[in-house]
């Protein structure tokens, strides 16, 4: 309290400029839903059920739950801006802290907000915000109003539930007509993105039951970042706790383990490149997926790696959890922690999807593997692809004295197709991730390194030795069955 202080004017924000300011926090689509089915959530549903319409500037969203509902008292002060404490102490469950998800969330994607509930042994009541009515009237003024009672219907059918009806979808539709083909398009589309979303970002809740979202009718099934479902399963570390936070990583099996419709359905929304990184829960509830918060960059190898991190939402101011709550920044101690897993987790991606061509015959020991490929940088500090001359093959090729060949050799190291390999990267990494490794070599590559053994050891050297310079290179060191036909 300030002491000696007087006491100056009440200045009260104008209801015009601070409603039309929380249409502005950043949400798209799919956060805000996702913000309205929090409060399903907390409000013990276990039903929610997400419905639109098109029907140009007369189209609509709802949701709609079956959870606790509320009286008239609990219904006004919901729908009134920061009528919660976010200092308030929550129960465990509760997912909500600034008490303006519905409000900004609502806003953010329409100009009339609509709110039907029922609370068990109480009558259907409903409220609605208008934004064009605030801005006329410019006044703070809950209306008792809604514009089709069908809506009033379906909240009295049930004991209990709350309906939260978006109306006037300006960010999304605006004026459009409902012959515009283009808008009507891009509204379906975007109403996809939201069920992705939320298969994602609910996936726990859904995956134990305690939860079913329908989306138009069609149960939403759960989306599970870390495919525990592949076959064969991610790798999956000790869970490590600090306090209330619990970090895992899991490492996924390498693409061309897992065929190319497992491949494509396990990607995600965004692929498997965007979707490596740390998934950060509040509770069960995911806020964050797939980033590395500043403390990695998202490379190739590392794009099998994906770290589980779990906190209560007794961590909320701890991690700066934002209104929307689709960001978290975690304290310094834990991202020490953060940073140390995640290093581990790469070098384990890098590891598994390196792997081609880095494997060397165990049988030899040999620490002398000799790829068909190495790599160097010029005195500009660009990189060059360079075929390796003591490679056994290219040695005996080299060795006949053949001029043409090394002018060959030379040509294909000037025209590495880089561009070409990684535009076809870009546009479908399965053109090169897919492809399926064999534990049976070719009768080709068998003969190949049939015939060199065999002109080794006619030049002198030991058996043994001309065995271990084949079975150590590029591509016979995959397939140790060649080892039985050198003698």
């Amino acid at each position: 309290m300030i002491e000696n202080a007087n006491k100056a004017e009440i200045a009260k924000p104008n209801p015009k400029s601070t409603i039309n300011s929380y249409r502005s926090f950043g949400y798209n689509l799919s956060t805000a839903i996702a913000d309205i089915i929090d409060n399903s959530i907390s409000a013990t549903a276990n039903e929610i059920r997400i419905d639109y319409i098109w029907n140009g500037q007369d189209s609509f969203i709802t949701i709609f739950d079956n959870g606790r509902g509320m009286n008239k008292e609990e219904l006004v002060l919901a729908m009134t801006p920061g009528s919660k404490d976010p200092e308030e102490e929550r129960n465990q469950k509760d997912l909500g802290r600034f008490g303006m998800g519905l409000k900004t969330a609502s806003f953010s994607q329409c100009k009339r907000l609509t709110c039907i509930t029922k609370k068990k042994d109480y009558s259907t009541i409903k409220r609605c915000w208008d934004i064009d009515f605030i801005n006329k009237e410019n006044e703070w003024q809950l209306l008792d109003y809604v514009s089709d009672n069908s809506f009033l219907d379906k909240v009295n059918n049930q004991k209990s539930g709350t309906l939260v009806l978006w109306q006037k979808l300006d960010r999304i539709v605006g004026n459009a007509d409902v012959s515009n083909e283009s808008v009507k398009n891009a509204f379906y589309q975007e109403m996809m993105n939201v069920k992705l979303h939320l298969s994602l970002v609910f996936h726990k809740f859904i995956e134990s039951k305690r939860i079913k979202i329908f989306f138009k009718n069609e149960e939403i099934e759960p989306y599970n970042p870390f495919l525990l479902n592949l076959n064969p399963k991610p790798e999956m570390g000790l869970p490590e706790k600090f306090g209330n936070v619990e970090i895992t990583y899991f490492i996924l099996p390498h693409m061309c383990e897992i065929g190319k419709i497992e491949y494509e359905n396990s990607g995600g929304s965004l692929g498997w490149f965007q979707q490596q990184g740390f998934y950060i829960y509040r509770g069960d509830r995911l806020l964050v997926a797939g980033d590395w918060l500043g403390l990695e960059k998202k490379r190739d190898y590392s794009k099998l790696a994906r770290i589980a991190v779990s906190f209560s939402n007794e961590n909320d101011f701890n991690w700066h959890l934002d209104i929307k709550k689709s960001t978290a920044n975690p304290p310094i101690e834990i991202r020490r922690e953060l940073s140390r897993i995640g290093k581990i987790a790469i070098m384990k991606s890098a590891k598994i999807y390196n792997w081609r061509g880095q494997k060397t015959f165990s049988e030899t020991n040999s620490t002398n593997f000799e790829p068909l490929w190495t790599d160097e940088k010029n005195r500009e500090g660009i990189k060059k692809y360079k075929i390796n001359r003591k490679h056994p093959i290219i040695s005996s090729l080299l060795s006949e004295n053949n001029k043409l060949a090394g002018k060959a050799l030379k040509l294909l190291e000037e025209n590495v197709p880089i561009d070409l390999i990684l535009s076809n990267q870009n546009e479908d990494p399965a053109f090169h991730e897919l492809e399926k490794a064999t534990d049976k070599p070719s009768d080709e590559l068998i003969n190949l390194a049939i015939e060199i053994y065999k002109i080794n050891v006619s030049q002198g050297v030991p058996e043994l030795l001309a065995k271990q310079q084949i079975m150590s290179s590029t591509p016979f060191n995959l397939f140790p069955l060649i080892n039985l036909y050198l003698k």
